[in-house]
């Protein structure tokens, strides 16, 4: 259970091997490559960039069109609910199959055909969009019996169309009253406007101009080469005629259903392709031999050396060496047995640890996992959590989905074992023996999260006394860690002493003193003046008020259990109220209880999930834990449409 030991390999080949060895590096899978495009030593030493092949112009143009063509294809699959999807998933293959069956096939005339009928789906679509913005426009007219061209003034008469704020149209009518050859006539109204038509005499427009101008009156032009309900009568059946074609287009894009799976293989073989092409931006090289830097698994080296010795025979150059502690480009590869390796994402959420460094993975899984199941601390909780990922642990998951849902699966088990231990099942809803009680024995739950915390923030600063130790830094190890050792045990005795009834109280003091004296005169040895190490130490022993706040924190996994408990105790009591009133309290109580636990369960899962991180990241890696390495990327590209079967 640690970091995977690596082997640093430099593999030189005349250019003309460059793309079957690249091939070779991909078929084989977890070989990491090393980018050498950034390392002025060996650019200075005469080599050269090397350039992606002129091919990969081509491959992304490709996986760019079909990649269009998948999008707009799923939009006509059949929907799946949540829980079919998922049983479901992906296709699986193998990495043969997929590099065989995808190289086979051929997608292009698919991928014209789609684009042809998303370009009619689209071109009757503006036109529907055309049609109806139309029909708005002429709603406000539907009052009107004439064309346009019937609206046209005369030599005599002047006919105007536009619209005003409904509050001025009754006063707009009394005023208009008092001109003797105009009228106004209220065509529509909206919850806004009144739209009409005004005729008046041409010798009387003046006055009527103004009396417009005085109301607010908007002009708007008509344009119907019929009458205004004419026109929107056919323009919707011009609409009902696109739409029947476009059920033929559709029908026609569902019929290519059945080749979405070979345009999802094809995409998923030239993205392998592209990242093989990719790679050669990695490298370096002369004009005629190109060198690949990389990195591979120790376990590897013997089947690695061997199947390049097969292929190439003496046509490259092989040196390779286990990989330096203190080389900071070594990739990380997390080795830890199947219930570690369910916690490996907590780690990887916070920093990827460097090659020198240790997993902490297989020091914080079980913390969390007692972290976590004492703020949920309910069995029958417990058991639907591993119940409902045990389901879905069966259906056709990717690795990444599955290794989140066995993370819950395992935490479940913790959330059972406390539930026993508190008695609880569903708030209490079934009378169980009882371990500690948390409705009188919280003074016992706060005892055991302070010694669970004392336990994960010592363990966290015994690491980092191993992690100095094992880089020969032992002064380190001696001033900076055991004197917080000797000083917070002192105090833990000395505290406890009184209360408890403990003897050597006077003793634990004295240890307390000498392990601050210890932190004061050595922790800031580093200083150039005596002045400056007893200022630095002082500093640093002043940090003792950050470890009372440690110890405060992990009173949280004490709170949010109590919390979760009472509010399911809280759900039962109403719905046992509830259910003393009849056929419908009961009907009620149940509504109540499903409700209330299924909100409980939601509500405790997300607060335990979320401050056992914190107490992770801030009370547990913030006495060692560095992190920044890299992660290792295998030359195989990680897949969107289909699952690669190891």
């Amino acid at each position: 259970m640690a970091i995977s030991k690596m082997h640093h390999f430099k593999l030189y080949s005349l250019k003309s091997l460059t793309d079957p060895l690249l091939s070779f590096l991909q078929d084989y899978g977890p070989v990491h490559i090393r980018d050498l495009s950034e390392e002025a030593d060996l650019l200075e030493s005469g080599l050269d960039y090397v350039s992606e092949p002129r091919d990969i112009l081509d491959v992304t143009a490709e996986m760019e069109d079909i990649e269009a063509s998948i999008d707009f294809l799923s939009q006509y699959e059949e929907p799946l609910g949540a829980l079919e999807s998922m049983k479901r998933g992906k296709k699986n293959y193998s990495y043969g199959q997929l590099m065989e069956e995808g190289q086979a096939l051929s997608v292009a005339e698919t991928c014209q055909e789609l684009k042809k009928l998303k370009e009619y789906l689209e071109e009757n679509d503006s036109k529907i969009d055309a049609l109806q913005a139309g029909i708005e426009d002429l709603k406000p007219w539907k009052g009107l019996k004439m064309s346009s061209e019937d609206l046209t003034s005369t030599r005599r008469i002047k006919l105007i169309t536009g619209y005003m704020l409904n509050p001025n149209f009754d006063n707009f009518k009394e005023d208009l009253n008092e001109l003797d050859y105009s009228h106004a006539q209220k065509l529509t109204q909206d919850d806004k406007n009144t739209f009409m038509v005004v005729v008046t005499l041409k010798g009387e427009w003046p006055q009527l101009k103004e009396l417009l101008r005085k109301y607010s009156f908007f002009y708007e032009e008509v344009h119907c080469e019929k009458g205004p309900i004419e026109e929107i009568q056919e323009k919707e059946k011009q609409i009902q005629n696109i739409q029947a074609g476009i059920k033929g287009i559709e029908k026609n894009i569902r019929a290519h259903l059945p080749a979405l799976d070979h345009l999802k293989l094809r995409y998923e073989y030239l993205s392998q392709i592209h990242n093989k092409m990719a790679t050669n931006d990695r490298l370096l090289g002369t004009q005629k031999v190109n060198l690949i830097e990389g990195y591979i698994e120790s376990d590897r080296v013997e089947d690695f050396k061997g199947r390049l010795e097969d292929q190439f025979h003496s046509d490259i150059y092989l040196e390779i060496e286990p990989a330096d502690p203190a080389d900071e480009e070594v990739p990380i590869v997390l080795k830890n047995n199947k219930f570690v390796a369910a916690f490996e994402n907590v780690t990887l959420m916070y920093a990827v640890p460097k090659y020198n460094e240790i997993d902490p993975t297989p020091f914080l899984a079980p913390f969390y996992w007692l972290f976590f199941g004492m703020m949920i601390g309910d069995a029958g909780y417990g058991l639907l959590l591993i119940l409902g990922t045990r389901l879905a642990l069966s259906f056709n998951l990717d690795e990444s989905k599955r290794k989140n849902i066995t993370f819950f699966y395992y935490l479940g088990f913790s959330a059972l074992l406390w539930g026993l231990i508190y008695g609880s099942i569903f708030g209490g809803i079934v009378p169980m023996p009882q371990l500690i009680n948390p409705e009188s024995d919280y003074m016992a739950i706060m005892i055991v999260s302070i010694i669970l915390g004392g336990l994960h923030m010592f363990m966290g600063l015994g690491l980092s006394a191993y992690m100095k130790t094992k880089n020969q830094s032992f002064k380190d190890a001696l001033y900076d860690v055991f004197t917080w050792y000797v000083t917070l045990a002192g105090a833990i005795y000395f505290l406890l002493a009184s209360p408890l009834g403990l003897p050597g109280g006077r003793i634990a003091m004295a240890v307390m003193v000498l392990g601050m004296l210890g932190i004061l005169v050595f922790t800031g040895r580093e200083a150039e003046s005596t002045a400056g190490r007893l200022a630095t130490g002082a500093y640093n022993l002043y940090g003792i008020t950050s470890w009372v706040g440690d110890f405060i924190s992990y009173l949280r996994v004490m709170a949010l259990g109590l919390s979760g408990a009472f509010i399911g105790l809280a759900v039962n009591m109403i719905a046992g109220m509830l259910a003393s009133g009849g056929i419908a309290g009961i009907i009620a109580a149940v509504i109540v209880f499903i409700l209330g636990q299924v909100m409980n369960i939601a509500l405790s899962a997300l607060s335990g999930y979320v401050h056992s991180l914190r107490l992770i990241f801030v009370e547990f890696f913030g006495k060692f834990y560095e992190g920044g390495g890299k992660p290792f990327e295998s030359m195989r590209k990680q897949t969107k449409y289909i699952n690669i079967k190891k």
